[in-house]
C-alpha cells in the first residue's frame, strides 16, 4: 500500500481583522522518510532552543517553549530551520480574507465549512500533483495519514472533514450550484486517518508551523506591494516553488 503522511498547521485567522489566513505543511511518502525528518529536525531544535528561550538561565525549568517562526529572533537560526525543511516536499494554501463573502465571515458555522472546504481542496491538489508526477499510482491502494495542529472544526454540513475528503477522492463531487462535476482521483482502496495533535509534542507539526508562518508573511508582502507579482512572491524563498 502506498503511504502518504501530511503534517499541517495554520497561520492567521479567517477574519476581517486580518489580511489573510494560510495553511502550510509537509508531505512525506513513507514512514521512514517521516521518521528521519522528525529525528533530524528535533536535533536542530535541541541545538537552538536554549538560545531562543526567554527564561533567565538561573530560573530555567527545562520546559522550553515551542520554537515558532513568528517568535524566533536569530535570522541565521531561522534560515537553518528553513534550509532543512526545504529538502522535503512542502505546501501552502492562501485565503485572501478581503475576497471572502461577508455571510461566511459573519457566521461561525459557515466559516467552519469554508475552512473544511479549503483543507479538502488543498489535500486534493497535493494528491493531483503527486499523481501527475507519477509519485502516486491512483490505481493502487493508498493510505493517507493527516496530522493537524489541534483545532475545533465547526461545520453544519452533512459531511465532516474526513468523510468529505473520502467522498471527493474516491467518488467525486457534483456541484449543483455551478453544474460542475469534480471527478474522482483515486480508484482503489483508500484508507484515511486524521489526527488532531498538540504541536508542542509533535516536531513535524512544529515544522509545518514554520512553513505556514513564512508563507503567510510572503503572501502579505504580495498583498501590500502593488509592484510585486506572484512570480516575485514565489522566488523569495525557493521552497515556495514546490507549493501546489
Amino acid at each position: 500500500m502506498q503511504e502518504v503522511y501530511i503534517y499541517m498547521d495554520d497561520s492567521g485567522k479567517l477574519s476581517k481583522n486580518e489580511k489573510c489566513a494560510c495553511y502550510g505543511g509537509l508531505v512525506f511518502l513513507s514512514k521512514g522518510e517521516k521518521d528521519k525528518f522528525i529525528t533530524q529536525y528535533r536535533g536542530i531544535i535541541n541545538k537552538i532552543k536554549c538560545k531562543e528561550c526567554r527564561q533567565e538561565e538561573n530560573k530555567c525549568n527545562n520546559r522550553c517553549p515551542e520554537i515558532k517562526s513568528s517568535k524566533i529572533r536569530d535570522k541565521k537560526m531561522k534560515r537553518w530551520i528553513l534550509n532543512y525543511i526545504n529538502k522535503y516536499k512542502t505546501f501552502a494554501c492562501f485565503i485572501d480574507n478581503n475576497r471572502v463573502n461577508n455571510y461566511i465571515m459573519n457566521d461561525k458555522s459557515s466559516k467552519g465549512r469554508y475552512l473544511d472546504y479549503a483543507q479538502k481542496l488543498l489535500f486534493k491538489k497535493i494528491f493531483i500533483k503527486l499523481i501527475s508526477d507519477n509519485i502516486i499510482n491512483p490505481n493502487k491502494p493508498v493510505k493517507l495519514i493527516i496530522n493537524i495542529d489541534e483545532q475545533t472544526t465547526k461545520s453544519n454540513g452533512y459531511y465532516n472533514l474526513k468523510d468529505s475528503i473520502k467522498e471527493e477522492f474516491i467518488h467525486g463531487i457534483f456541484n449543483y450550484d455551478y453544474g460542475i462535476k469534480h471527478e474522482a482521483i483515486l480508484f482503489s482502496k483508500f484508507e484515511l486517518i486524521i489526527h488532531y495533535v498538540d504541536s508542542k509534542l509533535n516536531y513535524a507539526v512544529q515544522a509545518a508551523d514554520f512553513v505556514a508562518g513564512e508563507a503567510r508573511n510572503i503572501y502579505i508582502r504580495y498583498l501590500d506591494d502593488n509592484n510585486l507579482c506572484l512570480d516575485d512572491m514565489c522566488s523569495i524563498f525557493n521552497y515556495i516553488k514546490k507549493l501546489p
